[in-house]
């Protein structure tokens, strides 16, 4: 089968504890390939994967590249986990991530990924487009390799540096304590904005049905720190929007969030869809004064502050691209036409 048990070795005089092992004797329950770069689970074709050979996961040890048993179908847009049986180490995929699939029963998730529909480009301003539909394989992630947030769905890995939601932020988007609760990246909820303010996070007061009064870049903040995340940086959101459409926008607002405008790694409605907040900030000193528009939590003193808005809104037309940036507003406008999505840190284990 391509997998196999380390016995149990002694690690004192009267402890045992079971993993795989090297010659020194170190035990390891999750352990990467030498030099082996990106998750352990690879795409074999459009809808299959298989784990690399000599990975180790809670103590399994993969001798040889071995397939993930696939579900019968898939539903597009969705997250899917990957189990590991507890007995024989096989892993099966399924789209949930809170019971346990019939080939893996009493076993444990070790990674995941995201299926999508047809139309993801593979080259410059929408070039090249998929033709049917499959695993991302941006959003593969396993044990060893993964965001550094808690909830690892509907995220993409930028060249091993970054991830970053595939979608935009949701109105009804909440980091509860399980996975029940609303992610922060998800299709078809209505896109948190200015005029769509998204529910107040628990660590600032809300109780899962208060909402903000307005959406600023502090809200947005605040809001993706919720999750573990941050805002993304601009060189960062230019990176992952690369392969959207460039120097066009939408025409409408989409009210809610689509697949649609998609990026290279998979970020939908990247471009000419929303403007998305940005973590940078700047100003340039001309008017200095204290400005209190902070909702009462101190003042600034700066009337120039500027945070970044990206990727243009549905009417910015040829402006709109995946490097375009406004530097226009202070941290604490709303606005109809401003969204946002998250990034956070990437984690490498083992």
């Amino acid at each position: 089968m391509g997998y196999k048990f380390n016995p149990l070795i002694g690690v004192g005089l009267d402890q045992t504890v079971s993993g795989a092992t090297d010659l020194t004797g170190i035990v390891y329950y999750n352990r990467r390939p030498a030099l082996h770069r990106g998750s352990l689970f690879y795409k074999t074709a459009a809808t299959t994967i298989s784990i690399v050979a000599g990975s180790v996961l809670n103590g399994v040890v993969y001798t040889t590249a071995t397939p993930v048993t696939m579900p019968g179908s898939f539903t597009n847009n969705t997250d899917y986990a990957i189990w590991q049986n507890p007995s024989t180490g096989a892993l099966v995929a399924d789209a949930s991530v809170t019971t346990a699939p019939a080939g893996a029963t009493g076993g444990s998730v070790v990674g995941g990924f995201h299926y999508i529909p047809s139309g993801r480009p593979t080259a410059f301003n929408n070039g090249s487009p998929t033709g049917a539909a499959e695993i991302l394989e941006f959003s593969l992630w396993d044990l060893t390799y993964r965001p550094s947030c808690a909830d690892p769905r509907g995220m993409a890995c930028i060249e091993g540096g970054f991830w970053i939601d595939l979608y935009l932020a949701g109105a009804t988007s909440y980091a509860g304590s399980t996975f029940s609760a609303v992610p922060s990246s998800k299709i078809g909820l209505t896109i948190a904005d200015g005029s769509s303010a998204p529910l107040l996070p628990a660590q600032y007061g809300g109780n899962g049905s208060t909402t903000y009064g307005s959406f600023t870049w502090y809200e947005a903040s605040e809001m993706a720190a919720s999750f573990g995340k941050r805002l993304p940086f601009y060189a960062e959101f230019a990176a992952a929007a690369y392969g959207a459409p460039e120097a066009s926008s939408r025409g409408s607002d989409p009210g809610t969030v689509q697949w649609e405008r998609v990026s290279k790694f998979g970020l939908a409605q990247a471009t000419g869809t929303l403007w998305q907040w940005g973590a940078d900030t700047s100003w340039d000193g001309s008017g200095e004064a204290w400005s209190a528009n902070t909702e009462g939590r101190g003042s600034v003193y700066s009337d120039d502050a500027r945070a970044v808005i990206l990727g243009g809104s549905w009417s910015n037309a040829s402006n709109s691209g995946s490097r375009c940036a406004f530097w226009g507003y202070p941290p604490w406008t709303s606005s109809s036409s401003i969204g946002a999505r998250f990034a956070t840190g990437h984690l490498v284990l083992g």
